[in-house]
């Protein structure tokens, strides 16, 4: 069981920062970035379809030939960094595998906050709902997200659809891989330096303490084995939190914070058979 040590600052960063604890993090990141690319030039896609006004509020669709459904991938990077771009591999086993998949660009912090993030998430989910989704897929719609997009995938499973004109449960399920629910360690983290939340809005936001959506969808949490014990704490408390929805967290062996969630693009790994359990 781990000491919350949230007055720590040292403590909050070692625990939150995973470049701290991964030291072949730009390794990683260039494979990111390598991987990215060859799946754009592989797999047909349509890139940078806006879904809101402010400029990051964009969305790559790759669509299945045959869709079984559909995936949406939420990004990383703490709120205030990274990209589609550098994320365009979730599609490609997916995708083959009857997929079509959405992976989404959004505002960053400073810019704009947590909520704001989630607010942007939610109009592209409804943009593509009405606007890019065939039958099949609405049929068989996944959101999925690592770290940041990990929390974002929770809170688009409490948001209540009715009122955006989507049926009241849209979602087959959710797959939250490293995400982040309890927001109140961060507050003495370098990355709210950027993220800049305050303590009102580190406890009103974080989502273990979110009633249990009533027509919610099953959520898959999943977390790298070697991943520092907070993450684990983190999946556990979403589990303890909706007991009736969330599934036990799930420790991928041997995985870090950065290498867990590439294995959304390749058969037979722990995350993608999370999503075929979600499958319709």
């Amino acid at each position: 069981m781990t000491t919350l040590r949230y007055d720590d600052p040292d403590w909050c960063e070692r625990e939150y920062n995973p470049r701290v604890t991964v030291p072949d993090m730009a390794i990683v990141f260039g494979r990111w970035l390598e991987t990215a690319a060859a799946t754009r030039g592989r797999l047909p896609h349509r890139a940078g379809i806006a879904y809101g006004a402010d400029p990051r509020e964009t969305l790559d669709l790759f669509r299945a030939d045959r869709p079984r459904g559909a995936v949406v991938f939420i990004h990383g990077g703490y709120w205030r960094a990274s990209s589609k771009d550098e994320v365009s591999w979730a599609a490609a086993a997916l995708v083959p595998a009857g997929f079509t998949t959405l992976v989404l660009n959004y505002p960053l912090c400073p810019q704009t906050t947590v909520a704001g993030i989630a607010e942007s998430c939610r109009r592209a989910i409804a943009f593509a709902w009405t606007t890019l989704l065939g039958e099949a897929e609405r049929r068989c719609l996944i959101v999925s997200g690592h770290s940041a997009g990990g929390y974002l995938t929770a809170a688009m499973l409490a948001t209540d659809w009715a009122v955006r004109g989507l049926p009241v449960a849209p979602f087959a399920g959710g797959l939250s891989i490293s995400g982040v629910f309890d927001l109140r360690p961060l507050l003495r983290t370098s990355m709210n330096e950027l993220i800049r939340l305050t303590p009102e809005q580190a406890s009103g936001w974080s989502l273990h303490e979110t009633p249990q959506p009533a027509a919610g969808a099953p959520l898959e949490l999943l977390v790298g084995g070697d991943e520092p014990a907070e993450f684990h704490r983190q999946s556990a408390l979403m589990a303890a939190a909706w007991p009736g929805l969330a599934r036990a967290p799930i420790s991928v062996p041997g995985r870090h914070h950065f290498d867990v969630v590439e294995q959304i693009g390749h058969h037979g790994t722990p995350v993608f058979d999370a999503v075929l359990r979600l499958a319709c």
